[in-house]
Parts: C-alpha cells; structure tokens; sequence
C-alpha cells in the first residue's frame, strides 16, 4: 500500500488515472462554496504535482498548438507582473508574484487530464446539479438570515463567482439535453441563481441572463431561438417580480443602489457607489504618472491610499481598485493589461476557430461564459488575484479547453518520419 502511494507521487505511470481527473474537477469546479480556499490547494497542488513530472519528462507535453498559445497568455500576465515587481521591488510584490506561479501550472494540468472528454462533461455536470441542489439549505443553515451569504468562499462576491459558475454548468446542461433529465438542471440552475442573488453582488447579477442566451444562440437552431427568448424573458420577468417582493437581500441592495446614486447626485461620496468614484479618480491620477510599468504588484494599494487622502483628505485603503483594467493599470501599467487582454481574448478566438462537436460545442459555451463571469465580476470588482478566483479560472480554462480540444500526444521519431512504430527500414 506504501509503496503504491510513493510510486504515484513520485513514479507515477499515469494509468487509469480518470478517476483523480473527474475529482479534480469535480472539486475544483463544483465545490467551492462549500470547500473555500481548499480548492486552491487543490489546483495549486495539482499544478506543482504535474508541473515536476513535466519538467522531469516524466509527464509528456499534450497541449493542442491553440491551447499552447493560451498557456503563453498566462505566462504573459505572469512575466508582466514580474518585470513591475523586479522594476518597483518590494516584500509585497515579491509575495504578489509568488501567488501567480499558479498561473505556470495550467501546462502541467492541461497535460495531466487523461480522461474521456464526454465522461468528464457528464461527471461534472452531474457534481454542479447536485453540489447547486445542496447549496441554499447549506446557505440557510451557515447564515440564516443574514443579508449577504459568503459560505465557505468567506466573501459574498467571491460566492457570487463560484455560484455564477455553477448556475453556467447547470444551463448549459440543460441546453443540451432538452429533455426530461434538463428539468433537474433547469432546478439545480434555479438554486445556483438564487444563492448568486443572496450574496448581493450586483455586478453578477446580468450573469443571469446573459447565460440563459448565450446557450440558446450556442446550443439551439434559429428555430429554437425565437420561442426560447420568449420563454427566458417571460421566466425571469417573474422572478424578478417575486425577488423585489419577497427577497431582503434583493430589496435592499437595489434600494442602496438608489440611495447612493441619490448621494453622489448631492456630492456626498461617503457611500459605497461614492467610494468607487473616489477610487476610480484617484486610480486615474496614479495610472497617469506610472502608465507603462505600474507601480508593482501589491504596491498599488499604498499609493492609493496616499492619493485617496491627497484628493479628498480622507484615506481609502482597499486591496483592489475595484475595476479589473484600472487595478492591472496600477499593478504592472500597459504592459499588464495588454496581457490581461490577451489572457481573455486568446482562448476565446482558438476555441471559437476550432473544429467542434458535441463536447467541444459544449466546452466552448463554458468557455465564453467563464469570461463573462469574470468580466462581470472584474467591471467593478476583482477579477484576479484571489486565491480562490485565480485557482477556479486556471481550472476552468482546462475543462473548457480539454473539452474543445482534447490532448495531442507527441509522435515517436520514426512516426514523425511517415513509418509506424516498430517497423523495419
């Protein structure tokens, strides 16, 4: 038994191995609301685990030529972090690069996934109908009657994230299907929608019917479209209906909505909307004196605070400015955010290029709507750059990839010379 156990980590043949791919997934995708930052470890783990044995040979480098260019995209948003850190050194930022290594593991985790391409769709499919279906009694029971859940994620909008994700597995489930066993995850996608409105995040909010779209235009024919627009416009005015009626979260966070619109329409900034744009200008100011470089990973939320009290003589300290470009603007300037740029844009053209079937199509549908949650969440909020939102999008962008594109493995010498393997002269 020991000896079975070293010989996996450390001499690992790599056989029958579908059954550590479906948990992998199936935790990493599925079960962030319950497990939090465990399943950072999870994918930080696997990334180091497949990285070695990928250096060491051991493991052979299966990623299709697209999906190579994706991994140069991470690498990308790792190095420009990295050249602000080494341009404006500090503790801060050399911890802020550390935690990108992550981003190095999608290669090795591309290549450690073996598994059936359909197999692994179904399996977590199946993970997110139910780990949805437990979600809200395990929500109730956390928080009871709190306003805004966090469960084990610790932070409403990071729930609102992983939530988003599990409401897009369930609707692209039942897209697909369209039949009997849809209605399950058409429930399951209900239960997902409903704990992305108890956490009160706002910005995730449009998720909810941009996704229901994108897989009618996907995953249907135009004769489909037209009734299914209806039905999703006739579905989520009622809901919408009940949640202004029936939900305190819902109520209230729309009325704060107003509330602070109200404020800043009398120049009062001291409410949430009116720190945004205090936030927002100063980001401006301190993007215009550092726009190439930035001011380093990690050294950005100082300088806010030091340009926050300059313009308005009260200090702002957050770890983020609450705007996914302007906070890589401050980070690593230009040339962070023309590789943020190329990190969504990269894999969204290679998958939308590719040849696809059924698995593919399907991979490409949780594709582009992993880049809408995390757009939504980045417009004015935090994209990257927590643990559990960076180790969800290196995970997702495996799964949606290996689904569109599958693994190629490296011919032998004599096969890349036109002769099969074994053959003689």
């Amino acid at each position: 038994m020991i000896q079975s156990f070293i010989q996996f980590w450390v001499r690992p043949g790599f056989t029958n191995y579908s059954w550590v791919n479906l948990t992998f997934y199936c935790v990493t995708l599925c079960m962030a609301p319950f497990l939090g930052s465990v399943v950072s470890v999870f994918v930080g783990s696997g990334g180091v685990y497949a990285t070695l044995h990928l250096l060491t040979g051991r493991l052979a480098w299966a990623l299709p030529r697209p999906v190579t260019l994706v991994f140069f995209a991470f690498a990308g948003v790792f190095a420009a972090d990295l050249i602000a850190a080494l341009i404006h050194p500090s503790l801060a930022a050399l911890r802020e690069v550390s935690e990108n290594l992550l981003f190095l593991g999608f290669a090795g985790i591309y290549a450690i996934t073996f598994v059936d391409r359909a197999r692994l769709l179904d399996t977590v499919e199946k993970a997110a109908a139910a780990a949805s279906l437990l979600s809200i009694p395990t929500a109730f029971l956390m928080f009871g009657g709190d306003v805004r859940a966090e469960m084990a994620a610790g932070n409403p909008s990071v729930l609102a994230l992983v939530g988003g994700l599990l409401y897009l597995l369930n609707i692209g489930a039942a897209g697909r299907r369209w039949n009997r066993s849809a209605l399950l995850h058409l429930a399951a996608a209900a239960c997902a929608a409903y704990l992305v409105i108890m956490t009160g995040t706002r910005a995730m909010w449009p998720v909810l019917i941009v996704v229901p779209l994108l897989s009618l235009f996907i995953h249907h024919s135009l004769k489909r479209i037209v009734p299914g627009l209806s039905v999703l416009i006739v579905v989520f005015g009622g809901l919408t209906a009940l949640l202004a009626t029936y939900s305190q979260t819902f109520e209230m966070r729309i009325g704060a909505v107003v509330s602070d619109v109200d404020a800043i329409a009398a120049g009062d900034l001291s409410g949430s909307l009116g720190q945004r744009v205090r936030l927002y200008e100063a980001g401006y100011a301190l993007a215009s004196e550092r726009p190439i470089f930035g001011y380093g990973p990690g050294n950005e939320r100082e300088a806010m605070a030091r340009k926050t009290r300059e313009l308005s003589g009260e200090s702002i300290a957050f770890s983020h400015a609450h705007n996914a470009a302007l906070t890589t603007m401050l980070r690593s300037g230009l040339l962070g955010l023309v590789a943020l740029a190329a990190l969504v844009i990269v894999p969204v053209v290679v998958a939308f290029r590719a040849h696809k079937d059924e698995a593919g199509k399907a991979g490409f549908f949780i594709l582009s709507g992993v880049m809408i949650l995390y757009l939504c969440s980045g417009l004015v909020g935090l994209m990257l750059g927590h643990d559990i939102h960076d180790a969800v999008f290196v995970s997702a962008m495996c799964f949606s990839l290996y689904l569109v594109f599958g693994r190629v493995e490296p011919q032998k010498p004599d096969e890349a010379q036109g002769r099969p393997s074994g053959s003689g002269p």
